[in-house]
């Protein structure tokens, strides 16, 4: 993100993004829901990853969750509900398309999972180069 070496950028339940010393940070910010990937979130995530990918200062990108409880619960079922099935399988299609880019970035990717890490959390995590956990850690697909 030009202009923001060292400054957090946060915009309701975006991710927070910011880099300093070479490292691109990205926080996933909705602690309320478990850092749950909405689809907006999944989205924002994307393009944060891009614009890092595109910024030569930054050299490595750390992806953790806000909170003390999870890295994130995964895929936000609640706001699938009300969609139809052609809805589904776009934005199913498009989160393919973000995995494989997470999976494919140009920059090392290192996942701080700082709690739990469920359905399509545990796949992000493992698109990642490097999972560093700690005893709140768990993992299930």
């Amino acid at each position: 993100l030009p202009g923001t070496a060292g400054a957090a950028i946060e915009v309701g339940e975006a991710p927070v993004a910011r880099h300093s010393g070479g490292v691109g940070v990205v926080t996933l910010n909705r602690p309320s829901k478990l850092n749950a990937l909405s689809y907006p979130l999944a989205c924002e995530l994307d393009a944060v990853l891009t614009q890092f990918e595109a910024d030569d200062d930054v050299r490595c990108v750390v992806i953790t969750g806000a909170g003390p409880k999870a890295f994130s619960a995964g895929a936000d079922i609640h706001e699938m509900a009300g969609l139809s099935p052609e809805e589904l399988a776009e934005r199913q299609q498009r989160r393919a398309g973000f995995t494989w880019h997470l999976a494919t970035l140009k920059k090392p990717t290192i996942g701080a999972i700082n709690g739990l890490a469920y359905g399509g959390a545990a796949l992000l995590s493992s698109s990642l180069d490097l999972r560093i956990g700690c005893e709140r850690s768990s993992f299930r697909f």
